[in-house]
């Protein structure tokens, strides 16, 4: 490892931080779909997008992978024997790798947090704007409207940043910059807007959930609930620092164009699978309460009950018992025609039945 390669820039974290989020996103979807099989609930928009984002995500995922295995990502740039130009009009495979990965990457990255910023905002929708002419009701629909119209615009310009001159994006880096004159701006767009939007929707449901009629535990429980969505906010501010610093401040994460671009592409991948797996939380935590946390609850009172049943059997010793006798008597009446009432006297034995009641000094109850 050279000097300056941070963990987020090395192939195996590169590659680690790919397939696990991959994988905790494909279970947590599964996991969502089949809780509304088990409320018997079909499926709802927000549900639907978590498809396509997790589709996605997995396709950024791969597409690291293929940087790695090409040495375009998590690696240092190799300059070929005997090359004494400048390292910005430097064009090999693995410099080619990088280029072809990137795009790939600022492509896919819109329509992921895109599906993933309209999924929270439609479970908003659902939960919190039941009257469609409330304000909180149009508001989130002018919210995914705008989320919608984010991640459109951002693909397109993505597409056509070197305009019809494809080839500029997989060549030098002077020539990329001499081509694709809006890239810095458009990054820096993206980054800015992102990063305001993850809040404001992560902000959304907290003062909603305080009008609730709930207790203050129950409001910062559920509050909490809808927080845990923050670690993209975490990703998305680290990846908006890397830009901006990179290009208008005097922050540079390396001298690396290989490394800088593994970073960002590492953070992206880290804000899109946290996401993910945080807007599947609210729906799957009823599986986690009736298969895990509600059994265990049970299985704990269960373990002490039986505890507290063999410890007042073996203690029988220390225990006064009062004996309460008494005797009923069963008479029956017939009715006859004239709705007249026959008392007869009991022909039946007196019953007697004994109560045991555990003494009071001790602690017992009847």
């Amino acid at each position: 490892m050279g000097d300056g390669q941070q963990y987020y820039m090395r192939a195996e974290n590169v590659i680690a931080a790919a397939i696990a989020l991959s994988i905790l996103d494909i279970v947590a979807v599964a996991l969502r779909f089949w809780t509304r099989k088990v409320q018997r609930n079909p499926p709802r928009a927000d549900d639907w997008l978590m498809i396509p984002a997790t589709l996605v995500t997995v396709g950024i995922g791969i597409d690291q992978l293929y940087g790695v295995s090409q040495r375009g990502l998590g690696y240092w740039t190799e300059i070929p024997p005997g090359y004494t130009g400048s390292k910005s009009d430097l064009v090999t495979p693995q410099l080619i790798a990088k280029s072809q990965v990137e795009w790939a990457y600022t492509l896919m990255l819109p329509v992921a947090l895109g599906c993933m910023k309209a999924s929270f905002l439609f479970f908003y929708m659902r939960v919190f704007a039941i009257q469609k002419q409330s304000a909180i009701y149009k508001t989130l629909v002018g919210f995914i409207t705008v989320v919608v119209l984010w991640a459109v615009t951002f693909v397109f310009a993505t597409l056509f940043e070197c305009g019809r001159d494809f080839r500029s994006i997989w060549g030098s880096q002077s020539e990329f910059q001499k081509q694709c004159t809006n890239t810095k701006n458009f990054v820096l767009i993206l980054c800015i807007t992102d990063f305001v939007s993850d809040i404001l929707i992560i902000a959304i449901p907290v003062p909603l959930v305080l009008r609730l009629n709930l207790s203050t535990s129950k409001k910062i429980g559920v509050c909490s609930m809808f927080l845990l969505g923050g670690g993209t906010v975490v990703a998305s501010l680290i990846r908006f620092i890397m830009m901006v610093g990179s290009f208008i401040g005097n922050f540079d994460i390396t001298s690396d164009n290989i490394l800088g671009v593994t970073a960002c592409m590492y953070w992206g991948m880290v804000e899109c699978g946290v996401g993910v797996f945080a807007a599947c939380l609210p729906t799957i935590q009823v599986l986690f309460r009736r298969w895990i946390w509600e059994p265990a609850v049970s299985s704990t009172k269960s373990m002490f009950s039986s505890r507290s049943s063999r410890s007042s059997r073996y203690s029988g010793a220390y225990k006064e018992v009062i004996h309460v006798e008494k005797n009923f008597n069963i008479a029956y009446a017939k009715i006859n025609d004239d709705s007249s009432r026959t008392e007869y006297p009991a022909l039946l034995p007196p019953i007697h039945k004994t109560y045991d009641m555990w003494d009071e000094r001790v602690g017992a109850a009847v």
